[in-house]
């Protein structure tokens, strides 16, 4: 067995492996393993000092806004500044995390969870100007509340931790899953686009009618009637109408008015020949009940 002591000499001490190692400003380097860094008291009270400071100086901030808010009622100039304001520091918050899907677990752990599914949730990631849709609402929504609930009744207080700002990321998270839930529902009503005219309208009539021998005689008349129609827009709106869709939800299908869909609509009826005066046969809507659009929708 070989042993490096032959010569009976000891291992060097730490003190002897210090002494050895090359001098930093005339004084000799510790080994490693007896090295510890040690933090500096003085640095971490500085920057307590520090932040101390500025949450003193936030609040102060905050409380003068508030003060500004509530000498104007929360209302006029002043508080249309600060709304715009706020919107602009919670608009692109508010796109990340959409974006990301991080606002689901945020709105969940505020007990307001968002009831999505799969194909919705696809379909707003695919299309940014849904989210800014989703986001601009809720922020419309969240302003009202954080108005209404924060500052005028007093529920928002300068030393109560939060900011202003932080408070309505608060409130445009606790809107964000009702209006969520509203886009969902309008968006399983949207129609069908029909862009190509009778060929889709027909496809269209088929899965809103009974395939019965008066049924398919009534549909060839609707068909028959469409066909009249140049006007592309016109001729979606008749047949939107006549399935039950309000001028409202036809009007942001063809991205008009609804009061440009009963224009079109009316305009249509007085260019109808007198023999032609009665309405086509209308389909009954979803739910199986006559349309009231439909009676208008000649």
């Amino acid at each position: 067995m070989h042993n490096d002591q032959q010569d009976g000499s000891s291992p060097p001490s730490a003190g002897d492996v210090s002494e050895e190692l090359p001098a930093v400003g005339g004084h000799p380097r510790p080994p490693l393993y007896y090295t510890r860094a040690e933090a500096s008291t003085e640095e971490i009270a500085g920057s307590a000092r520090e932040a101390a400071a500025e949450d003193a100086a936030r609040v102060a901030e905050d409380a003068a806004t508030y003060e500004m808010l509530a000498d104007a009622d929360f209302s006029g100039v002043v508080w249309d500044l600060m709304a715009d304001s706020l919107a602009a520091y919670a608009y692109p918050v508010a796109m990340n995390w959409l974006y990301t899907g991080q606002i689901i677990g945020l709105c969940a752990a505020r007990q307001r969870p968002v009831r999505r599914t799969q194909y919705d949730w696809d379909a707003l990631l695919a299309d940014r100007d849904e989210r800014e849709e989703l986001v601009c609402e809720t922020i419309a929504r969240a302003l009202r509340v954080f108005r209404e609930h924060a500052l005028i009744k007093g529920r928002w207080k300068p030393e109560g931790g939060a900011s202003l700002k932080t408070y309505f990321i608060g409130a445009v998270l606790g809107e964000f899953s009702t209006v969520y839930d509203r886009w969902a529902r309008e968006r399983s009503r949207r129609p069908p686009c029909v862009p190509g005219g009778l060929e889709s309208a027909a496809l269209v009539l088929a899965d809103h009618r009974p395939s019965t021998e008066d049924e398919i005689i009534g549909r060839r008349a609707v068909q028959s009637f469409l066909a009249d129609i140049a006007d592309e827009d016109t001729r979606t709106a008749v047949l939107l109408s006549m399935m039950g869709y309000s001028r409202q939800e036809v009007g942001e299908h063809l991205s008009m008015s609804a009061a440009a869909v009963t224009m079109r609509l009316s305009r249509l009826r007085r260019k109808r020949p007198p023999h032609q005066s009665g309405p086509p046969p209308a389909p009954p809507s979803a739910s199986g009940n006559p349309s009231k659009d439909g009676e208008d929708a000649e």
